[in-house]
């Protein structure tokens, strides 16, 4: 029995709850089969007044234009989709994460189905109670990152899978020099595009703080249109920061006075080394610090600014 059985974790499956175990498909499936599975990924967050989805309209969103993106004939609504998200929080105690999938469950032959039915999942549940603690293997965390640059091979083709779709067959490219970096003692590792410029680390968005109050990241055309870069990114213009978003050349890393990572489940993420040198002085900078203290701060329900993006439950 997995913690999660064991847990009593459920899963919404096409508007019905079925136990963890039983949400599963054929080993043939086609988006097993082909990689077509999107997928999105969200929050949830503890505040004064209990639990609370972030920014869960937008990555609805952003679910529903993956699969027109990738032609996934999804029928349910934005507005069904985010009750159902809720619901399905609420049918799970103490979760932390969310994930919802829309795949193509049928066995088929063909690249392209016979039977185009789209099947959802949403599950929500503790990572670490739920999942990491049923592992045998250790798991690979780092408060403070130390990056490496995938010079060889370049991560980011937006002509084969453009970058704002969430599919799973997206992650695949990155995944042999991200275990490489892992082997060399790197913790994650920056892609570039073929001109050399910075896009995107496989599972998070780039920042480099260039000045005092000054903050750039790689343009939406090269790296995906990350919900948490969105949200450091205005919420550092209303702490006052200057914020670009343009083409950022590898080589501007070696000037960069902080850098620094976001993701839904690590927030603002800082970076302390680069290729084995540090960056800055080796040690969380002072911008760095100030945006992470205040997206956490978001992230509680004490921004006032900011507290639509909480949808409590």
């Amino acid at each position: 029995m997995t913690n999660a059985q064991a847990n009593g974790r459920v899963i919404w499956r096409d508007g019905e709850f079925v136990p963890w175990e039983d949400a599963t498909v054929h080993v043939l499936a086609q988006s097993l089969q082909r990689g077509s599975l999107a997928f999105d990924y969200m929050a949830v967050h503890q505040t004064a007044k209990g639990s609370a989805i972030f920014r869960l309209a937008d990555h609805i969103a952003r679910l529903l234009n993956t699969c027109e993106v990738m032609g996934l004939p999804i029928v349910q609504s934005v507005a069904e989709l985010m009750d159902a998200v809720k619901e399905t929080v609420r049918r799970n105690p103490g979760a932390r994460s969310v994930r919802i999938s829309a795949l193509f469950p049928s066995v088929e032959v063909e690249l392209v189905p016979q039977d185009t039915h789209i099947a959802v999942f949403i599950a929500a549940y503790d990572s670490r109670a739920d999942i990491i603690a049923g592992k045998t293997g250790k798991l690979h965390f780092a408060p403070q990152l130390s990056l490496k640059v995938e010079r060889h091979k370049r991560g980011r083709r937006e002509d084969l899978i453009p970058p704002q779709a969430k599919v799973a067959a997206s992650y695949t490219p990155s995944l042999p020099a991200k275990w490489q970096a892992r082997r060399e003692g790197y913790d994650d590792i920056i892609l570039l595009d073929e001109s050399d410029n910075l896009t995107e680390a496989p599972t998070s968005n780039l920042f480099l703080v260039t000045g005092a109050g000054t903050i750039a990241t790689p343009t939406d055309a090269q790296a995906l249109r990350g919900i948490t870069r969105d949200s450091v990114m205005q919420i550092a213009a209303d702490l006052g920061f200057a914020v670009e978003e343009r083409v950022i050349g590898v080589e501007e890393l070696d000037n960069a006075q902080e850098v620094f990572m976001t993701g839904t489940s690590v927030g603002v993420w800082p970076v302390v080394r680069i290729d084995g040198k540090a960056v800055g002085n080796g040690e969380i900078g002072n911008e760095t610090a100030r945006l992470k203290a205040r997206f956490d701060a978001v992230t509680r329900g004490e921004v006032a600014a900011f507290a639509d993006w909480l949808h409590h439950i």
